[in-house]
């Protein structure tokens, strides 16, 4: 069967609300879709200024920043800091701190 624009999902929180997360941050997610098997998602998240360590991703994250300003910390200590208009993938593997600069707001696509 085809599809049609009744499975067309729009990308925007508006239609949802988002979950707040617990990672120790002001912080708020939004997940559009998830593939089968959760091989893929799609969605949106903001957050205020702060900063989490986080363990190696499980999956490659394509990012584009909307908003504000954030940063990148690996496990040696290098730094990548990214704004408004910017974007970036973050390999599968990649384990470090994240730090919200300023509020934020990204959009994202996860890929296992």
């Amino acid at each position: 069967m085809s599809k049609t624009v009744a499975d067309i999902i729009a990308i925007n929180g508006g239609i949802a609300q988002f979950q707040k997360l617990d990672y120790g941050m002001d912080e708020a997610d939004w997940r559009a879709s998830s593939g089968s098997n959760s091989a893929y998602g799609v969605g949106l998240w903001e957050g205020k200024p702060g900063e989490v360590e986080f363990p190696a991703m499980p999956y490659d994250e394509a990012c584009w920043i909307i908003e504000g300003q954030v940063a990148l910390i690996d496990e040696q200590g290098g730094r990548k800091e990214f704004g408004a208009g910017q974007g970036y993938i973050l390999p599968k593997g990649f384990a470090g701190r994240w730090i919200t600069i300023s509020e934020a707001k990204k959009f994202y696509v996860t890929l296992e």
